[in-house]
């Protein structure tokens, strides 16, 4: 191969080295890039310029499938949070809640601080709009720790602890903010927290401790208010000692509040009237009372504001009634029931009934007394068991959305888990062909340096073989030299002998030879020096060519160390991928097994799917609280809550011990089974021993906490086959169908207070270790006679 040959293939293979360095550098395409960055922008761009709902919803859905499809995380983040704002304004709290978390799982994975303190306050604010206020702190209280003087988010959590009926530690965070309104000179603000410290005591029955938070209210506005300012703080403040029985007080302020009313249109002046004739009719002063009574009235009856009249009726019958003049007060009342009827106020139906019932009564028509009653009490059980129907529905729904966070987040960490598994590949993929192209680049090294040898060597030959080609040349010259000089030798000797007669003749023959002679050794010499300059040219053009090779290898040792460095922080990624892909798997699987048995979510983990499975036998048992309807109405929903959750979570722990698997709560009713998932011989007993530990725990509560509400429970135990599975595609549920499920709920219906009623079959499988008493034959619903068994106690 020539020198300009192996010139031009170093010169490629240099090219070759810089074109893939530029490729590995850039990790994406050109074409990736644009795509990831401009269209999912054009798309949300387009999104926030469109005002219909139906548009933006489309936008914002290509928007994020084509964000995750490219694991363009900014994209995500961006289009999840304006879905959420969008599920949450159309009241798809769910919805909402799922695209918010997700978009806090990208900005906590990316360290994005920005888009996560959105997303916690969303979550937040979503969170206290349906008064789940325990989960609304949380996110309040994270937004905090990242910065801890965010007085918007301080303001949110002190509502929280109001909103629960927690009075001292919203306290504690309004007293902040109040510090620090006032050192700004803020007193909008200032007036505000005042305000909902007043209205968070009013509505706790506390007034005076909202009096107390409504004066500073009063010298705020005194100073700064306006004139219809002072008027709405006048009349709380007149309702506030009205609560409190200093009428003279309340007659004051809303005297004051009437008097501003003078000088501006008031809002409210039928609310204002109202309010001082019950306070004037409380002071003894009926007839004044009235009259600001009637006048209110006569606003509501000229606006046609039939739902606040119907209250006031209510109120003036009332006021009739204390004075005896009967005659009004039915006249009133039967007003109010009629406009209670037309807008469907069942709250003050009920209580103009009561006041009918009582009217009559005075009256002495016990018969009317006695059907206006009746109505009452009918009402009173409808709108009660209609409140407490509501009550749990809201209670269903928050409790549904609370368990929907931690499914959420289930899915979103199982998500990023796979996520996490395809950039690892991904990753290994890029490093493998990184090492393919480094063994290429080192292949054609090698190549190159054994060409080097190659043509070094045709060198070194072309040189040795010049070398000898010389040898030889000087070796003939100098054999014609010597031939020349003895024949020189001879003819000098005939000249000398014919000197004599040919002196002339030959003096001139030895000077022409002599002169051929110095032309021949001219010629040797320039002979000579052409040949050094034909191999220092030689010499210099391989001392170049040498250059060039060692050029190249430097090269190719740059580019290698170069690669070397990239595959090693290609290492040092994926080593950090894989911790964070162990750390989500083990929140993921963190998060399943409290969803799920271990076993099932072990299955589902691996497989995708859990496969329904038959039990031949398994014992399941069902508790439920005797008259819990009947105390449940009686019952704040809070308090509720707190006292079954301090039962189910005792259960919870005896199942535990017992190998008992909890299945779900319905109402007041626990229903756990044993012998699944993983089957066993021992579940009749175990399921008996629990339900035995569970009696004994309520006898010990009762004797210990004299607060406790549910004092007395059932519990059935019926032992049989059984399907069981998972049931849902996104909120997982582990449940059981059979027969045997129903037989258990029938005995549990058909027990009684304090004692184990099990089936025959329950019965023959724990009599080795349990005294059983034969109760008798009853009849079942849908299932015919059957034999039941009281357990009295272990063996």
């Amino acid at each position: 191969m020539e020198l300009c040959e192996i010139q031009q293939l170093v010169r490629a293979l240099g090219i070759g080295l810089l074109l893939l360095a530029a490729v590995h550098l850039n990790g994406q395409s050109p074409e990736e890039i644009e795509r990831s960055t401009v269209e999912v922008d054009m798309l949300l761009e387009k999104a926030h310029a469109t005002n219909r709902d139906d548009d933006k919803r489309s936008l914002l859905e290509q928007s994020l499938t084509m964000s995750r499809s490219l694991h363009y995380d900014g994209g995500v983040m961006r289009s999840s949070m304006l879905l959420g704002e969008m599920d949450v304004r159309q009241g798809k709290a769910e919805d909402g809640l799922q695209h918010y978390l997700e978009a806090e799982a990208k900005a906590q994975s990316n360290g994005n601080q920005p888009i996560l303190l959105q997303a916690y306050a969303a979550i937040g604010d979503l969170f206290l709009h349906e008064k789940l206020y325990v989960n609304a702190r949380r996110y309040y209280q994270d937004i905090l720790k990242i910065r801890d003087q965010d007085i918007e988010t301080m303001e949110k959590l002190a509502d929280t602890y109001l909103y629960d009926a927690h009075s001292d530690s919203s306290e504690v965070y309004y007293k902040k903010l109040i510090v620090y309104y006032k050192e700004a000179g803020n007193v909008e603000r200032l007036v505000r927290i005042y305000q909902k410290l007043a209205n968070g005591y009013d509505q706790q029955g506390n007034p005076g401790k909202s009096l107390f938070y409504y004066l500073p209210i009063e010298d705020l506005i005194e100073r700064f208010g306006s004139m219809q300012e002072k008027s709405i703080l006048y009349n709380n403040l007149g309702r506030q000692y009205a609560a409190l029985r200093d009428y003279n007080k309340a007659i004051e302020y809303f005297q004051k509040a009437e008097l501003q009313c003078v000088y501006i249109p008031c809002d409210y002046p039928d609310v204002l009237y109202a309010n001082m004739g019950i306070a004037l009719h409380n002071n003894g002063n009926s007839k004044l009372g009235l009259d600001y009574m009637l006048k209110a009235r006569a606003i509501l009856v000229g606006r046609k504001d039939n739902v606040a009249l119907a209250n006031l009726e209510h109120l003036l019958a009332g006021v009739y009634f204390k004075s005896n003049d009967f005659y009004n007060a039915v006249s009133h009342n039967n007003i109010a029931i009629q406009l209670a009827q037309e807008t469907k106020q069942y709250t003050v139906l009920a209580e103009a009934y009561k006041t009918a019932a009582d009217l009559y009564q005075e009256l002495y028509d016990f018969e009317k007394a006695f059907s206006y009653y009746k109505d009452y009490l009918n009402l009173v059980d409808s709108v009660r068991l209609e409140e407490q129907a509501r009550q749990q529905r809201l209670n269903q729904q928050r409790s549904l959305l609370a368990e929907a966070e931690g499914q959420i987040k289930y899915l979103i960490a199982r998500q990023n888990y796979k996520d996490l598994e395809l950039g690892q590949v991904r990753f290994e993929r890029e490093r493998l062909e990184l090492l393919n192209k480094n063994l290429e680049l080192e292949s054609k090294e090698k190549e190159a340096k054994i060409l080097l040898f190659q043509t070094q060597k045709a060198v070194d030959e072309a040189k040795q073989r010049e070398l000898t080609l010389e040898a030889l040349r000087a070796r003939q010259d100098l054999r014609l030299a010597a031939e020349t000089l003895e024949s020189e030798k001879k003819n000098r000797e005939i000249i000398e002998l014919k000197r004599q007669d040919e002196k002339h003749v030959i003096d001139s023959t030895v000077r022409a030879r002599e002169l051929q002679l110095l032309r021949k050794d001219k010629d040797i010499a320039d002979l000579q020096l052409g040949q050094q300059a034909t191999f220092r040219k030689l010499v210099y053009g391989l001392g170049g060519l040498l250059l060039v090779i060692l050029g190249m290898v430097a090269i190719g040792w740059a580019f290698a160390r170069r690669t070397n460095n990239r595959l090693n922080k290609q290492n040092r990624q994926i080593q950090a991928q894989n911790l964070e892909i162990a750390e989500e798997r083990h929140k993921s699987d963190r998060l399943l097994r409290n969803v799920l048995p271990v076993e099932i979510a072990q299955e589902l983990k691996t497989t995708g799917h859990a496969t329904p499975r038959s039990y031949e036998s398994v014992s399941v048992l069902f508790t439920d609280f005797v008259n819990f309807t009947r105390l449940s109405a009686t019952m704040a929903p809070k308090e509720l809550i707190n006292e079954l959750d301090e039962c189910f979570l005792v259960f919870d722990e005896i199942c535990e011990k017992y190998n008992l698997e909890k299945i779900k709560t319905i109402g007041d009713a626990y229903m756990c089974a044993g012998g699944i998932p993983v089957p066993n011989s021992t579940h009749p007993v175990d399921a008996v021993s629990a339900a035995w530990e569970m009696l004994e725990w309520l006898e010990m509560r009762n004797k210990t906490n004299n607060q406790a509400i549910f004092r007395e429970m059932r519990i059935g135990i019926h032992t049989g086959p059984v399907v069981a599975g998972v049931i849902g595609k996104n909120k997982f549920a582990y449940d059981i169908w059979g027969d045997a499920v129903n037989m258990a709920a029938r005995l549990e219906q058909h027990g009684e207070s304090g004692k184990i009623n099990v089936s025959s079959q329950t019965a023959h499988a724990i009599k080795g270790r349990f005294k059983v008493h034969h109760r008798g034959i009853r009849d079942v619903y849908n299932k015919g006679p059957m034999d039941m068994f009281f357990v009295e106690g272990p063996k």
